[in-house]
């Protein structure tokens, strides 16, 4: 069994090692692809359009002005004296948010009263506007602490509780990180669902399974070899994913070869849908289709489009069946965290139970067809 084995695997090395099409691809993924899909899919705005109403006129609300262009998420584009010529502005795309001083906000912070702003966001785009939202109201925010600092009230006036609030692991807040790690995943399960799928499906289309099938080898040995390489060659192209993210300001806090063995038995999950597609199908079009309509469900239950917490119940269930929404936890635990396989052995549980039923049902429809 170990000759024929050995054997079968050279074979498998070899067809992939000289195909430089798929030697690209799979560098192209855990490269290229994963630096343009994390900066075009990150959800942080940059240099959006601020248009300023200032009935004021104070030090108290330049400094506010100030303060909202200064982090790099504003753009100071015009200053009106009205809400109707701003207006006109919105409707045609030129301002993303109007922020409206009061004419009394000086007088009110040194009373030590409370002051209202307006804020006017375009909300033709969701996303867009829900960030401009919370990137307005965390810089008031700021701007109030700060304004009270500087002008203290009375002590019978001030609030016993104060809350401090820290981020862990990723501070700024942006999403370039979570984005990388995200991408890292999809590589992944991109590779491993349809490599072993093509590769399954070429023997049968060329007629050469029909070859095997009359050689000592057995079904198991074949499955064994057809799966192998491309859990090896995607494993090592982590490396220079690594170096990829480490350009991109992605720490990695935890252990490499932990990193190395995790992925590992990611791939495995991800090769035995793949298997699965490929027993089943039996052109190369139909497995690049099921392949394709399986991939999209797991990224989207996986926690990278959208949080999982803000999905149905029942489609929160669902998920735990996405292995890359395990791994993406995995990754961001290893990288952003160092955690260990003593927070992590949950998520392994879980990829090696999809692994295993999906590489049982592969098993089954293979045999029968051997």
């Amino acid at each position: 069994m170990l000759g024929r084995l050995a054997g079968l695997l050279a074979k498998e090395f070899a067809q992939f090692l000289r195909d430089p099409v798929m030697l690209f691809i799979v560098l192209f993924l855990y490269t290229a692809e994963l630096v343009m899909c994390t900066l075009a899919l990150g959800f942080d705005v940059q240099d959006l359009k601020l248009g300023v109403i200032d009935h004021d006129r104070s030090a108290a609300s330049r400094a506010l002005v100030q303060d909202l262009t200064t982090g790099g998420n504003f753009v100071l584009t015009d200053q009106f004296s009205s809400l109707q010529q701003a207006q006109g502005r919105l409707q045609r795309g030129a301002l993303d948010v109007v922020v409206e001083i009061p004419p009394d906000l000086s007088a009110r912070l040194a009373g030590g009263r409370q002051a209202s702003l307006s804020v006017v966001v375009d909300g033709s785009n969701g996303n867009v506007a829900a960030r401009a939202r919370a990137y307005v109201i965390e810089i008031l925010a700021r701007f109030a602490q700060a304004q009270a600092v500087a002008r203290p009230r009375a002590p019978s006036t001030q609030a016993g509780v104060r809350s401090e609030v820290r981020v862990w692991y990723n501070p700024d807040l942006t999403n370039t990180r979570f984005m990388a790690l995200a991408m890292l995943a999809q590589a992944g399960l991109m590779l491993g669902v349809v490599l072993p799928a093509a590769a399954i499906v070429r023997e049968k289309q060329g007629g050469t399974i029909e070859q095997l099938r009359v050689t000592p080898v057995r079904a198991h040995e074949l499955f064994i070899a057809k799966v192998t390489p491309t859990i090896v060659i995607c494993t090592g192209a982590v490396f220079p994913a690594l170096l990829i993210m480490t350009l991109m300001g992605v720490p990695m806090r935890g252990d490499v070869m932990t990193l190395l063995a995790l992925t590992a038995v990611y791939l495995l999950s991800a090769v035995s849908l793949g298997t699965l597609v490929g027993a089943i199908t039996e052109t190369l079009q139909q497995a690049m289709l099921l392949g394709f309509f399986s991939l999209f469900p797991l990224l989207f239950l996986s926690g990278t489009i959208a949080p999982i917490e803000s999905m149905p119940g029942w489609l929160q269930t669902a998920s735990l069946v996405s292995p890359q929404r395990h791994y993406v936890d995995i990754v961001s635990g290893l990288f952003l965290k160092g955690a260990g396989l003593a927070e992590l052995w949950p998520h392994v549980l879980a990829l090696v139970g999809i692994s295993t039923a999906m590489f049982l049902g592969g098993w089954l429809l293979f045999r029968r067809q051997w």
